[in-house]
């Protein structure tokens, strides 16, 4: 089935019964919340308007790709409010992928368990204390057409809803559940059971995902019902597909997997790749960054779509393209053909690896010591665009040998030397180590004394020990020297790995096959 755009469209199509039934159920889901007070048009207040709207139609779909629900849900034009008239503060977190990856990352360690809840119509939860008015969607319109809606709920795409809502359940779950937000990442929950035992509440906008011990489960249903009670959550029952990635687990080896093989198969249908021909590696060997193209200038907006899609891969479950999608991202404005070819060729190379996936313990084996490692792989190709001469960093941050973030970035400053540019990316990478550390710390949870950072140049490694007292690194900026103040205070301790062995060269440049493969695999699982 197709997305119809507008109402038309729906009405229109092949599923115009469920649309309309989607539509009307919307409605009344609006009206019975109190969602809006309808008001004549001729009541509002001298210099108000009212901002147009649609009806913003989805297609739900399970981790097989069956469709589960047709899903209506009427949405304000935000673009048309006013700054100071209509909304005023509008700043939300939204949670970080690599807090959900930190998750399942100690669940598989530690046997916990994943469950899952969505919030219907979660928005509508939170009072709108702003004057906002609404024109009724053309879907409805029939015979009220005096009629405007004067919004009293957060609905879906005013400006505020995001903050709105996100301090409305932040509120409930601290002082109603006694769960506290980490600093790290205020939209990860903590607490501890009566038994003194971690339990995890982790929100991205209305979905949740719960972690907690099998000890803990009566405990566990006793919040859960005031959550039921308070925005009537659907509990899905243990954790197996959230923002498009399936979650597979094999409780007998401790082990979690985390894939996008549907998402990958949706996305080579939607642009005609599904019957491609597959090829080994994401990126062909060549100078990165050249300003040379051929072929003449490429579809602007399908070339956005296509790097957009691959987008959400790299930074969800595939590091394994995350520098191809970063020198992608760099022709955004202006792609030329061979940019367009290139942007297929990752699409080529997920087609033959769609059963690729991130794994999260089985690694431990007989060791008895609780503690957790966070290390680090730092890396860096020197004068690595040829149009700028700009240096790229790459880095991956592991927690107990499971991937948890990675990073590859062009450089923000023209790095002078190999040396320089290797100091950058190990400063990176040291400031995500520093996070997880931190995140670590709030959950209390056992650390080992030092994070291991891991670098090829040695050079490097002796500026960082020793700080930057020579001539030709005198103009290296201030605010890497923390690097030696991290070392200092026994924090994180450098190690030299040989160059085959650095697991960050992935990030930083085009491999050959063998070399690309042998990095995939200290990455990811198949």
């Amino acid at each position: 089935a197709k997305t119809p755009q507008t109402h038309r469209e729906a009405m229109s199509s092949p599923e115009a019964e469920q649309w309309r039934a989607a539509e009307l159920k919307e409605w009344n889901s609006c009206e019975q919340r109190g969602t809006w007070d309808l008001v004549p048009r001729s009541s509002l207040p001298q210099g108000a308007k009212a901002i147009r709207s649609k009806v913003v139609y989805k297609i739900k779909l399970d981790q097989q790709g069956n469709v589960t629900e047709f899903k209506a849900r009427i949405t304000p034009k935000g673009f048309m409010q006013r700054a100071g008239v209509d909304y005023f503060d509008i700043a939300a977190p939204t949670g970080m992928y690599k807090t959900m990856r930190l998750g399942l990352c100690l669940a598989a360690h530690y046997d916990l368990e994943v469950d899952q809840m969505d919030v219907p119509s979660a928005f509508l939860h939170a009072d709108l204390e702003e004057d906002v008015y609404m024109e009724i969607p053309d879907a409805y319109r029939d015979g009220r057409e005096h009629l405007v809606c004067k919004l009293k709920k957060s609905l879906y795409g005013l400006k505020q809803a995001p903050r709105n809502w996100h301090l409305n359940i932040k509120d409930f779950v601290t002082n109603q559940m006694g769960y506290t937000a980490t600093v790290s990442d205020p939209c990860l929950f903590h607490r501890l059971s009566r038994q003194g035992r971690l339990m995890l509440l982790y929100l991205f906008v209305d979905d949740f995902q719960t972690i907690y011990d099998k000890r803990d489960a009566a405990e566990w249903n006793e919040l859960k019902a005031l959550l039921v009670k308070e925005y009537q959550v659907k509990d899905l029952g243990p954790s197996q597909w959230i923002l498009g990635m399936g979650i597979r687990r094999d409780r007998k080896q401790m082990k979690i997997f985390l894939d996008q093989e549907l998402y990958i198969t949706k996305a080579l249908e939607k642009y005609g790749l599904a019957q491609c021909k597959a090829v080994a590696t994401p990126e062909c060997l060549g100078k990165a960054g050249t300003t040379e193209t051929q072929g003449g200038s490429a579809d602007k907006r399908a070339y956005q779509e296509i790097v957009g899609t691959l987008l959400y891969a790299a930074i969800s479950t595939r590091p394994d393209i995350a520098h191809a999608v970063h020198q992608l991202t760099r022709r955004m404005q202006d792609p030329q053909v061979d940019d367009m070819q290139r942007a297929k060729r990752v699409l080529r190379y997920l087609s033959g690896t769609k059963q690729w996936c991130l794994q999260f313990g089985g690694r431990r084996g007989g060791d008895s010591d609780l503690s957790m490692e966070v290390s680090a792989f730092a890396d860096a190709d020197f004068a690595n665009d040829v149009g700028d001469r700009r240096s790229v960093s790459g880095w991956v941050v592991k927690l107990d040998g499971d991937p948890i973030s990675w990073s590859s970035k062009k450089q923000s400053i023209v790095a002078q030397s190999t040396c320089e540019a290797e100091l950058y990316a190990e400063a990176a990478a040291i400031n995500e180590v520093l996070w997880l550390r931190g995140m670590l710390e709030e959950l209390g949870l056992l650390l080992k004394a030092r994070s291991i950072i891991y670098g090829d140049n040695t050079s490097t490694q002796t500026i960082s020990r020793e700080g930057v007292k020579r001539e030709r690194t005198k103009h290296i900026d201030v605010k890497y020297h923390f690097i030696t103040e991290c070392i200092e205070n026994g924090v994180v301790q450098l190690k030299w790995v040989a160059t085959d062995q650095q697991q960050a060269d992935i990030f930083t440049k085009a491999l050959d096959r063998v070399k690309f493969e042998t990095h995939r695999k200290e990455l990811m699982s198949c």
